[in-house]
């Protein structure tokens, strides 16, 4: 990878603002990519969570032993996180398949029950702590275009999405199952990119793997790459060396955001009642559509972007490219280039 130009020392003063380069891309972005599972959602935190409470469950109304129902729960866990999802069948007949082999004999008849305990605990855990949704909704409200890119099969990620409540948060919702590609591919990013109408070099990739999330960023050449590892106080979390494609900046939690986008606090105090009004609107029309994906049409600049400008909810001309895209068909012609080399594979972590 090739040197910084920059360090998060560098400065440039200007009359009596004090701004590093970092500043200057950080002004350039107009889109934010969010990853899924343990960025925006407490995915493996809150599927343990739950396991560990449908244990209790397991010996208080069905009379398991601790050790059976802890046997039983952490089976199911494994098993579950090693195959989620299985193309022949729904997700119910393969989840209550997966409690079936989970459980003794003794047990295996009440699989059915259990299942759909274990869902409503699931979704309990998963959901997006209040301030993210409050960040989201600033950021849409400051004006940013907001997309999520998430890896994994169809019918799981598309059920989170719907239970969660996720689709009104986002202008573009892209899961890899339904395209031709998956993080870190660049082609996925460039799809959110023309479904925006946004450069990549305007975009920022956050999300928890370094493998998908930050080098999908670098190979798309996005503006920045934001990492939130699964555990900060992983040793993993702390050492980058070894690391080809290095997050621009590591973060704590999604909420370290607001330092770097000032935009963000400002929207805060501007917010009224009727704008208020106006999004809850939006986001009752949006969260009954099959998805939701911008129309890549109008200017990008600052001032043009505002709830006006919006990409509009998913209509049919959005449907019918993104079924061609899950077909197989090719993207529009687009230069992905990023003539500014500041923007390109620079750690200011």
């Amino acid at each position: 990878m090739a040197a910084s130009k920059f360090s998060t020392a560098t400065s440039l003063t200007t009359g009596l603002k004090h701004t590093t380069p970092f500043d200057g891309i950080c002004a350039k972005i107009s889109a934010f990519y969010f990853d899924l599972d343990n960025t925006l959602i407490p995915t493996r935190a809150g599927d343990s969570k739950a396991i560990r409470k449908l244990a209790d469950v397991l010996e208080t109304q069905y009379s398991f032993t601790k050790d059976d129902a802890n046997l039983a729960t952490q089976n199911f866990l494994k098993s579950f996180r090693r195959c989620p999802d299985n193309s022949q069948t729904s997700l119910d007949s393969w989840r209550t398949h997966l409690w079936r082999e989970s459980l003794q004999q003794k047990h295996k008849h009440l699989a059915e029950q259990i299942y759909p305990q274990w869902l409503k605990l699931r979704y309990r855990y998963l959901a997006i702590p209040p301030d993210y949704v409050q960040l989201l909704q600033r950021m849409r409200r400051a004006g940013y275009f907001l997309a999520l890119i998430t890896n994994g099969p169809s019918n799981a990620q598309r059920e989170k999405i719907n239970k969660l409540h996720v689709r009104s948060l986002f202008d573009c919702v892209l899961v890899s199952s339904d395209l031709p590609w998956e993080k870190p591919h660049p082609e996925i990013f460039y799809a959110a990119c023309n479904f925006l109408g946004v450069k990549p070099h305007e975009c920022a990739m956050i999300g928890d793997k370094l493998e998908t999330d930050i080098k999908g960023g670098h190979l798309a050449q996005l503006g920045l790459t934001f990492w939130l590892p699964l555990s900060t106080s992983s040793a993993a979390s702390q050492c980058l060396d070894d690391v080809e494609y290095k997050p621009h900046v590591k973060l704590n939690s999604l909420l370290d955001l607001y330092k770097y986008f000032p935009r963000l606090n400002a929207v805060a105090a501007a917010a009224t009642p009727s704008t208020a009004n106006r999004r809850g609107s939006h986001s009752q029309s949006s969260s009954g559509s099959g998805s939701i994906s911008g129309s890549g049409a109008g200017s990008n600049s600052d001032h043009d972007r505002g709830a006006g400008m919006r990409p509009q909810p998913y209509g049919e001309d959005s449907y019918q490219r993104q079924s061609a895209y899950r077909r197989g068909g090719s993207l529009p012609a687009m230069d992905c280039s990023n003539s500014e080399a500041e923007n390109s594979c620079d750690s200011f972590i």
